[in-house]
């Protein structure tokens, strides 16, 4: 019998293959949900998200399409995690959101599940979200968790329906978000109130909300900024419609 001499290298070439095999096996356990990725979102108590747009005649087709997708934190921690494959073709921006949720009522434990069983992702139906939400405002203090979440849904949910319950909801989002968790919403809270407020022609409303958002995040150089500040085209956006609203005030 012939003898096989081996490479010095061959037993690191192995240690290294089976180093990736765990790798992939961790990932695909991670994206079933039986493994909990060790990040902020784990420490803030969030278990799944969900996307959303607001619900009225600007939302585009790729917007509506991927509204009611839910994930698992595990689908959105990876780094090519995309909410839609569709891009957004709104002249005005992309309004979509991910809303963290901790789920602790029956419609968002039956989602949680539908999450971990179908491989980290789902469609939620209008009427299940419409459900989820319902459930959730119905317990009331039990959601205290979520329920700046649970507002931010309901006023982006509410929005072509009923825009002054959407207005109001808002605000309370503003006046809520308080924990670490709640502080990404503020920025798009501010832009969903101030232009829902000029739309419906409420000017002197918008004018001080934009004024409010344009205090709390300046841009100045020099000037420490909030967590999860403003980009530069959201500031220069919202100062245009200072502008325009001042201009309204005038006449």
């Amino acid at each position: 019998m012939p003898h096989v001499t081996l490479p010095d290298v061959f037993p690191y070439l192995l240690a290294i293959l089976g180093l990736l095999l765990l790798w992939q096996l961790h990932d695909i356990q991670v994206r079933a949900g039986r493994i909990k990725v060790a990040s902020a979102m784990d420490r803030s108590g969030i278990r799944w998200f969900l996307h959303v747009t607001p619900m009225d005649t600007h939302a585009c087709v790729a917007c509506r399409t991927a509204n009611g997708m839910a994930f698992l934190p595990s689908i959105v921690a990876t780094k090519k995690f995309r909410p839609s494959a569709q891009t957004c073709t709104n002249a005005a921006g992309c309004r979509c959101l991910l809303v963290g949720l901790s789920g602790s009522w029956p419609e968002a434990e039956r989602v949680l599940a539908q999450l971990k069983a179908g491989g980290g992702r789902v469609r939620l139906s209008p009427e299940q979200i419409q459900k989820l939400l319902a459930e959730a405002q119905a317990k009331g203090a039990g959601i205290a968790a979520d329920q700046v979440s649970v507002g931010m849904l309901f006023a982006l949910q509410a929005e072509g329906r009923q825009p002054q319950a959407a207005i109001d909801a808002y605000r309370q989002v503003l006046d809520q978000a308080k924990k670490e968790r709640d502080v990404p919403l503020l920025v798009p809270t501010y832009l969903r109130l101030a232009d829902l407020l000029e739309r419906t022609g409420q000017q002197a409303d918008a004018l001080e909300v934009t004024d409010r958002f344009l205090s709390a995040y300046s841009g100045k150089p020099g000037v420490p900024q909030p967590a999860h500040a403003p980009t530069e085209d959201q500031r220069t956006f919202m100062s245009l419609r200072k502008t325009r609203l001042m201009a309204v005030a005038r006449r």
